[in-house]
C-alpha cells in the first residue's frame, strides 16, 4: 500500500489456520518466523548487546496482544561453528547455552527458559527448528566404514564420499613400523571417471599441526612415479604444512592417471613415543571425486630397505571422521560413526546418492539405524518435556526418508505428545513432490496419530509464483491461482500446507521479493483455502536490507481474516484463466490482477479480494458468484485502499477500482473502514518532531493517541503515550491534524497513531521514523585575528544549540565599550568584524561571548 495508511485495530500475525475435522472449525493459530539469517548475536559481526532470546522475550506481550500463538525459533543446540552460527551445524544436541560454555547464537539456556516461560504465561507456544538430517563437530575417530567405502568405491551410480569430511592418519613412532624416512603416496581416481577434477594434498603431524603454514605449490606433471611408464623418479616433493594443488588424470601424456608425492619425514617432525601423520585430500572445487591413496611406499632412515604397503589392509593406515559425539559437555545424545552414513551395516551397499542418501550437509544421519532413530526420538521428547517446545519445524526433510517423520509422530503420540504445529522444509518448487512428501509421511503414521497430528509442508511452488507476480513484469499473475499445492494437486488439503513469502534461506541476490511483498502477503493472508500463512520477521518489523511489507499493513489483513474470512468453506477465482465471469476492463490489464471470492462463512457474508500487481490503476466490471448474494447487495472495503470503497451488485456484477500496486478486501453487508488516513508524516525541526496527518473520512472518531518509541539496535521497541488529539467524530471531508514533540535528545524515534472510536475500539497507523541528529558544534570562542590589530579584527565562535547570543567588548577596568551582538540565533558557526570607533584608545580589551548558559571571555590588544 503506497498512498494510504488505514486505521483499524489490527493484530500482529504471522500465520493463520482454521483447523477442521469434517467441516467444523476447531481452532485458529498464528505463527511467526521470528528470526532471520543475520539476526544480532552478541560478539558477532560488530554487534555487542543482549541476545535474540532476550529481544524476543521483550516482544512477547506485544505479540500476544497481536494474536500470535506460535513463534518459530532458530535451531537451539550448541553449534560446531561457534556462537556466531545459526545452529544448522548441531554439535551437542542437549546444550542450549549452558554447561559452562556460555550462550549459543540465540542466547543462554536461562534466557531461553525465560522466553518460553513468558510464552506460556501469555498462552503462546515455541516452535523449535529441529535438524534430523545431519550433525557436525564431533571428535575425530577411526571410521572403518568410510575407509572401506572410499577404497572400494565402485563406478556411478555410487557417489564419492565428500573429501572434506575425512582425513587419513598413519601411526608414527611407538610400536608402529613407521617413523623418520621417505614416504611415497600414490593417488588416482578409483573409477578413472574424474579426470580434470582438482584436489589438494596437505600433510602434517600431531606435533607440527599448529606450525607455520608453508604456502601453496602446484604439482608438476608428469609425476606418476614408477606406476607410470617412463616416469620413475618423477614424484612431486611435498613438505609438512604445505598445500599441494593437483589435478586428477592429467599427466601430460594421456596414458597414466597417477599422481605420486614424496615426503621426507625427520625425527624432529613427530613425537617418537607416538604420533600420527595426518593427510588431507580435499577437493578444490564443488565437485567431489573418488581419488584415494591406493598405495604407498616407505623407506626408513638408515640402511634398511623400503617396502610397499596396501592402504586397505595396513592397520596403521586409518580414515578418520569427526563423528565421535560420546563426550559432549551435556553427556547426552552420544553417537559415533555407526549412527551416520556409511556405517558398518551399509558401507558395501549404500550409494550415497540422491536426495535421501547423499550427505548434503555435514555428517548425514542414518535414520535406518535403530540407535540413531531412538536418540533423535529421545531428543525430541526432551525438547517437549524439559524445554517446553510445542511445535516442530523440521529442516531439510527432502534429504531423509519421510518414514522417519511418520515414525517420529507415532512415537510422540504414543507418549502423549501431540505438537500443534509440525512442518517440514522440503526445498522443491514442484507441487507434486511437495504433496508426495506429505502423503509419504501419512503412509507411515498410525490412524491414531493421523487423527491427532497434522504434518505440513512449506509451499515453495506458490512462493515462487508470488515472487514472479511481484517482480516479473511479463508474468501473468493469474498463474498464482494454479500454483499452490492445494490448487495444483488433486486431493491436497490446505491443513497440510504452510504458505510463505520469504524466509532465512533467501539471502542471494534476486531470491527474495524485491517489489511490494505486501501484495504476496495479501494473497496468503486472505486465501484461507491454500494453507497456513507464515510471515517472516523482517517483513513484519523494520529490518535494514529487507523490502519491508509493513507491520500495520499485515495487521490489517490479519484482522480482516480473523473477523471475516476465518472459516470460509469455499472460494472462486473470479478472473482465472478461461473464466465465465466476463471481466470488462476500462483500465488495467487482466494479466496483472487477481480477483477471488470467499464463501461458505458462518456469518453468511461473502468476501471479495482484489490484488493489482500492475504499475497503473485498474478499473473493471466483473461477475461474481451470486449464490446467496442478492441483487443490490453492497460490499464494504475493510482495508481502505480501493478507489471505490463500496461495491454494489448490479446484474450479478461489481465494479472494482484499485490504485497501482494495491489491494482491497470487500465484505458483504459491511461498511467501509470508519477512519481513512490519507497521510501521516513526521518532520524534524532542530530537536523537535512535528507530526502531521490527514483523514479523508471519519466515523465515530473519538481521537488519536500519539505514541513514541526510541529505536535501538536490538529493536526492543517499547511504545509510550506522549499526547492526545481530539477527532472530529463523523466527517466526509478532509481533516488535518498536527502534534509537536519537543526537546528531544539525539536518536532515532518511531511514532504511530492510535485512533480511538467513541465505543472504545482502537486501531494503529503505520509508524513513521525520524532521526534527531547530534549537533556537530561545540561551544568555542576563538582568539581574534589578527591580534594585536589595527584598524580591525575578526572574532569567531560556534554554538552547539539555539538560543540568545551576546557579544560584548569591555575595557581593562570592566567598562562596557561595545555591544556587538544581542539576539536569538540558531546553532552554528559565526564571526563578527570589529572596528573600534575613532576615539577608542590603544590598550588591552576583553571580548565576552554568551550563549544560553555558556559564557567565555578572551583578551585582545588594540594598537593605534
Amino acid at each position: 500500500m503506497k498512498d494510504r495508511i488505514i486505521f483499524r485495530l489490527f493484530f500482529c500475525c504471522a500465520a493463520v489456520i482454521s483447523f477442521m475435522t469434517s467441516p467444523s472449525i476447531l481452532a485458529q493459530d498464528f505463527l511467526m518466523h521470528a528470526w532471520y539469517w543475520d539476526y544480532p548475536k552478541d560478539g558477532c559481526n560488530g554487534y555487542t548487546g543482549s541476545s535474540w532470546a532476550v529481544a524476543l522475550n521483550n516482544k512477547v506481550s506485544e505479540l500476544k496482544s497481536a494474536g500470535f500463538t506460535y513463534l518459530w525459533l532458530p535451531p537451539l543446540s550448541r553449534a560446531s561453528f561457534g556462537n556466531c552460527s545459526n545452529g544448522y551445524d548441531p554439535k551437542d544436541l542437549y546444550d542450549l547455552g549452558e554447561y559452562g560454555l556460555g550462550a549459543t547464537g540465540f542466547g543462554t539456556r536461562s534466557e531461553l527458559n525465560q522466553l518460553i516461560s513468558s510464552l506460556n504465561t501469555n498462552g503462546m507456544k515455541a516452535v523449535a527448528d529441529v535438524v534430523y538430517n545431519h550433525r557436525d563437530g564431533g571428535a575425530a575417530e577411526n571410521n572403518s566404514a568410510v575407509k572401506q567405502y572410499v577404497l572400494n568405491y565402485q563406478n556411478p551410480p555410487k557417489s564419492p564420499f565428500p573429501s572434506d569430511r575425512y582425513r587419513i592418519t598413519i601411526d608414527l613412532g611407538g610400536s608402529s613400523p613407521f617413523g623418520a624416512g621417505d614416504y611415497y603416496f600414490k593417488i588416482s581416481s578409483k573409477s578413472g571417471g574424474y579426470a580434470g577434477v582438482g584436489y589438494k594434498v596437505y600433510i602434517t603431524t600431531q606435533l607440527k599441526q599448529n606450525g607455520t603454514f608453508q604456502g601453496t605449490v602446484n604439482e608438476s606433471e608428469p609425476n606418476g612415479g614408477c606406476d607410470c611408464s617412463g616416469q620413475c623418479n618423477t614424484s612431486d616433493e611435498i613438505i609438512l604444512n604445505q598445500d599441494m594443488l593437483a589435478t586428477l588424470g592429467d599427466d601430460g601424456t594421456g596414458t597414466c592417471q597417477t599422481d605420486e608425492f614424496h615426503l621426507n619425514l625427520t625425527s624432529a617432525d613427530f613425537t617418537s613415543a607416538g604420533d600420527k601423520l595426518i593427510i588431507y585430500l580435499n577437493n578444490t572445487s564443488s565437485t567431489y571425486s573418488d581419488h584415494r591413496i591406493y598405495g604407498f611406499y616407505f623407506d626408513p632412515e638408515g640402511p634398511t630397505g623400503g617396502s610397499s604397503y596396501n592402504p586397505l589392509t595396513t592397520t596403521e593406515f586409518n580414515y578418520q571422521t569427526y563423528t565421535d559425539f560420546t563426550n559432549m559437555p551435556s553427556a547426552q545424545g552420544s553417537m559415533n560413526f555407526e549412527n551416520f552414513k556409511p556405517n558398518s551395516g551399509n558401507a558395501s551397499t549404500t550409494f550415497l546418492n540422491g536426495d535421501w542418501d547423499w550427505p548434503w550437509f555435514f555428517y548425514d544421519y542414518d535414520q535406518g539405524v535403530t540407535d540413531t532413530k531412538n536418540k533423535l526420538f529421545d531428543w525430541t521428547e526432551w525438547l517437549w518435556t524439559d524445554v517446553g517446545i510445542r511445535g516442530l519445524r523440521m529442516d531439510a526433510v527432502k534429504h531423509f526418508p519421510p518414514s522417519f517423520v511418520g515414525d517420529l509422530l507415532d512415537h510422540l503420540h504414543t507418549n502423549g505428545i501431540d505438537p500443534g504445529l509440525v512442518v517440514g522444509e522440503f526445498y522443491d518448487g514442484n507441487s507434486a513432490s511437495l504433496k508426495g512428501w506429505v502423503d509419504a509421511v501419512y503412509s507411515s503414521m498410525d490412524d491414531a496419530s493421523k487423527a491427532a497430528i497434522l504434518p505440513r509442508v512449506f509451499d515453495f511452488s506458490l512462493m515462487q509464483s508470488l515472487k514472479d507476480a511481484c517482480d516479473n513484469s511479463s508474468y501473468d499473475v493469474r498463474n498464482v491461482f494454479n500454483s499452490s499445492i492445494v490448487d495444483a494437486q488433486p486431493g491436497a488439503n490446505g491443513f497440510n500446507v504452510v504458505t510463505f513469502v520469504g524466509n532465512h534461506d533467501f539471502r542471494d541476490a534476486g531470491q527474495y521479493i524485491q517489489n511490494d511483498p505486501i501484495l504476496a502477503y495479501t494473497y496468503i493472508l486472505t486465501n484461507n483455502q491454500v494453507g497456513l500463512p507464515c510471515v517472516f520477521y523482517p517483513d513484519y518489523y523494520n529490518v535494514s536490507g529487507f523490502p519491508n511489507a509493513g507491520k500495520s499493513n499485515i495487521d490489517a489483513l490479519i484482522n480482516v481474516h480473523k473477523q471475516y474470512i476465518h472459516g470460509a468453506m469455499a472460494h472462486e477465482y473470479l478472473n482465472r484463466f478461461f473464466t465465465n465471469r466476463d471481466p470488462y476492463f476500462f483500465a488495467g490489464d487482466a494479466s496483472k490482477l487477481l480477483v477471488y471470492q470467499l464463501m461458505g462463512l458462518s456469518t453468511g457474508k461473502d468476501v471479495i479480494v482484489a490484488i493489482n500487481f500492475d504499475d497503473v490503476p485498474i478499473n473493471l466490471w466483473i461477475g461474481i458468484n451470486t449464490t446467496g448474494v442478492l441483487e443490490g447487495e453492497t460490499f464494504g472495503d475493510k482495508i481502505g485502499n480501493s478507489l471505490l470503497q463500496t461495491l454494489t451488485v448490479s446484474g450479478g456484477r461489481v465494479n472494482i477500482q484499485l490504485p497501482a500496486r494495491s489491494y482491497a478486501v470487500w465484505v458483504e453487508g459491511e461498511s467501509p473502514v470508519p477512519v481513512e488516513l490519507v497521510s501521516f508524516v513526521g518532520t524534524v525541526e532542530k530537536n523537535n518532531v512535528l507530526l502531521n496527518w490527514k483523514t479523508a473520512t471519519e466515523v465515530s472518531n473519538y481521537g488519536f493517541e500519539i505514541e513514541r518509541s526510541q529505536i535501538s539496535k536490538v529493536q526492543n521497541q517499547e511504545w509510550e503515550k506522549i499526547g492526545f488529539v481530539n477527532g472530529h467524530g463523523n466527517s466526509n471531508s478532509t481533516k488535518e491534524y498536527s502534534f509537536k514533540d519537543e526537546n528531544l535528545e539525539p536518536g532515532i524515534y518511531s511514532y504511530r497513531l492510535k485512533q480511538m472510536d467513541n465505543d472504545g475500539k482502537y486501531e494503529y497507523s503505520n509508524s513513521v521514523v525520524v532521526e534527531i541528529k547530534k549537533s556537530t558544534f561545540e561551544f568555542i570562542l576563538n582568539q581574534n585575528y589578527p591580534n594585536p590589530f589595527n584598524p580591525k579584527t575578526v572574532i569567531s565562535w560556534q554554538s552547539p544549540s539555539d538560543g540568545r547570543q551576546f557579544l560584548k567588548i569591555y575595557d581593562i577596568l570592566g567598562n562596557e565599550v561595545a555591544n556587538l551582538v544581542d539576539e536569538f540565533r540558531a546553532a552554528g558557526s559565526y564571526e563578527y568584524e570589529f572596528i573600534p570607533s575613532a576615539n577608542t584608545p590603544s590598550g588591552i580589551y576583553y571580548y565576552q561571548l554568551g550563549v544560553n548558559n555558556y559564557i567565555e571571555t578572551r583578551k585582545m590588544l588594540y594598537l593605534k
